[in-house]
């Protein structure tokens, strides 16, 4: 039996999810969130795909105006609202739509702008009113966002690899938001990473969007979020030591003072190589955390999708020079110490040369 082709002005039915997620300080302390009910808290199910601790706190967002957007955005609504003790908001839009593929490619351009402002506005608005919970306030040093189109299947129609041989090119140009066609090479590079589970599904990862071919659709969305969060405290951690590389780095001959090389007094007094070996913990401890969140032991679908994601936004970049960056900071560390130490050594031989002249001297006046 033939299957009907179809038209290249046929809607589809599904959704656009925009993931967004910003920095707004060091450290989000959700208890005291909690307790004085600076949100509206909300309890949603815990995934068996993310180890249950840190749990970041879902909160409701206040309705208050009409969303913005084109005429799909109207029935648009935020699915997820976070907070999370490492200092982020998090947020996903979910719009329906039922559009073809062109008119999709046109509209996907405003859609993601008017959403840029609005995750913002949401944002900012989330930030005053948990101000008082925030360590090292800032709105905001960061943003980053994803979005992933999901289509429900045509029904005994188009199998998964047929949808994507027939409007690969349209789906690629989506991905990209381009209104043009990509040239054979991006398209087959951007379909390349495809994925699927039942065989009548599809998953495509591409660097800033992905496109989702199934009518279950939910599981999957919180990789995306994660991945998106973890890229976002990858750059930041990035962007801070640079900071503070440079600044060390700026102090051309920074004189250690003369307390610092007398034991005991040495440990009360805090150089600037110790604030960055601080800083290296801290950021190792939430790069840990944030890399260990994920329990994908024995699903492959799943671990080999997460794989796809890491690797697609560049999140092992961003962990490799992190971690080149943080190498740096404790070899200085050991260098100063070293040097701390050397001091302490020769301090401590004086002292026993001194003493023993000094012995010596009484020995020689008693006779």
């Amino acid at each position: 039996m033939e299957k009907a082709l179809l038209s290249p002005r046929h809607k589809f039915n599904g959704n656009i999810l925009l993931f967004y997620a910003f920095d707004v300080g060091d450290a989000i302390n959700l208890d005291m969130v909690k307790e004085k009910g600076l949100v509206s808290s909300c309890v949603v199910p815990l995934s068996t795909y993310f180890k249950n601790y840190h749990i970041p706190l879902a909160f409701r967002m206040t309705p208050d105006e009409p969303k913005p957007g084109s005429n799909n955005a109207t029935n648009a609504s935020c699915i997820s609202s976070k907070i999370h003790h490492f200092g982020v908001l998090s947020f996903c839009y979910r719009i329906p739509f039922e559009e073809s593929f062109d008119d999709l490619k046109v509209q996907m351009i405003e859609i993601k702008k008017r959403f840029d402002e609005l995750a913002e506005i949401d944002a900012k608005s989330t930030f005053k009113t948990i101000l008082s919970a925030i360590n090292q306030p800032r709105f905001y040093s960061l943003k980053n966002s994803y979005f992933t189109i999901q289509v429900y299947p045509l029904k005994g129609q188009h199998s998964p690899e047929e949808f994507k041989t027939t409007y690969g090119s349209k789906i690629a140009s989506l991905l990209r938001l381009e209104v043009y066609n990509l040239s054979d090479y991006q398209r087959d590079e951007i379909l390349a990473s495809s994925i699927g589970y039942y065989g009548q599904d599809l998953i495509i990862v591409d660097s800033a969007a992905s496109f989702i071919y199934d009518d279950e659709y939910f599981e999957p969305l919180e990789f995306f979020e994660s991945a998106n969060i973890q890229k976002l405290e990858l750059q930041d951690f990035d962007r801070v030591l640079d900071q503070k590389l440079n600044h060390f780095y700026a102090q051309k001959a920074y004189k250690i003072p003369f307390s610092a090389y007398i034991p005991l007094v040495s440990q009360q007094i805090e150089l600037p190589v110790s604030r960055l070996a601080n800083l290296r913990v801290d950021i190792s401890v939430i790069t840990e955390r944030l890399e260990n969140s994920i329990k994908l032991a024995g699903d492959e679908y799943y671990s080999k999708l997460y794989s796809m994601l890491v690797e697609k936004m560049s999140i092992q970049e961003w962990r490799d020079s992190i971690n080149r960056k943080l190498a740096i900071i404790s070899d200085l560390y050991h260098v100063y110490q070293d040097r701390l130490d050397t001091i302490h050594g020769e301090l401590l031989t004086v002292v026993i040369i001194i003493l023993v002249a000094l012995e010596a001297f009484l020995a020689i006046c008693k006779h």
